[in-house]
């Protein structure tokens, strides 16, 4: 009796905290895709859209604390008059990363679903992570150049200089452990393969 029921709580805290990973990963999804709402919802009120990371040119004395080494910092601009083409062009990054975190989420639901199954090392499981590296990896890089493209354009259109490209190795660190945790999976995998030759 002791024993089923030890089984029976176990497998309810299994699926809650199975439960709570994929609703982390699907609020994970909308704080993605809230800043694509947001400029599309603005432009649509006001035919204005916030730009983040535009480049400013800074004095020596700025900081307040010391001489400023670097001349540009990043700022926050709010832009009117923009062009409905201009905004389809500054919404292919943010969507680009919108359609890759909802594709991660799936993948991750899926792949801790097997886990609960007891078939981690399934080759489903080891293809599903190197999809979640390669996306880790290419679409933050690929939709940053993507978004500096369309500020620069943005800002060129409204008389200004606005273009510059920045990289944060952090996802591309990111991807390259997963991809490290989809090679380990698969050797297991080869290895369920052989256990189950043998049997």
């Amino acid at each position: 009796m002791t024993t089923t029921r030890t089984n029976r709580d176990r497998l309810r805290f299994d699926r809650l905290d199975r439960l709570a990973t994929v609703a982390l990963l699907w609020l994970v999804v909308g704080v993605t895709a809230a800043y694509p709402l947001f400029i599309t919802l603005d432009w649509a009120l006001r035919r204005q859209v916030t730009l983040t990371g535009v480049p400013v040119e800074v004095d020596k004395g700025a900081a307040g604390a010391g001489e400023v080494v670097g001349g540009m910092t990043e700022a926050h601009v709010l832009v009117g008059e923009v062009s409905a083409g201009h905004l389809a062009l500054l919404l292919v990054g943010p969507v680009l990363v919108v359609a890759a975190a909802v594709w991660g989420a799936v993948l991750v639901g899926r792949f801790l679903r097997d886990l609960a199954a007891g078939t981690p090392f399934d080759v489903a499981n080891v293809t599903r992570l190197r999809v979640v590296a390669l996306l880790l990896m290419l679409v933050p890089v690929g939709a940053g150049l993507v978004y500096s493209i369309a500020r620069a354009e943005i800002m060129d259109a409204a008389g200004a200089f606005g273009f510059i490209v920045s990289f944060t190795p952090t996802w591309l660190v990111a991807g390259l452990l997963v991809a490290a945790v989809a090679q380990a999976f698969a050797a297991g995998s080869r290895l369920q393969h052989d256990v189950d030759g043998l049997v």
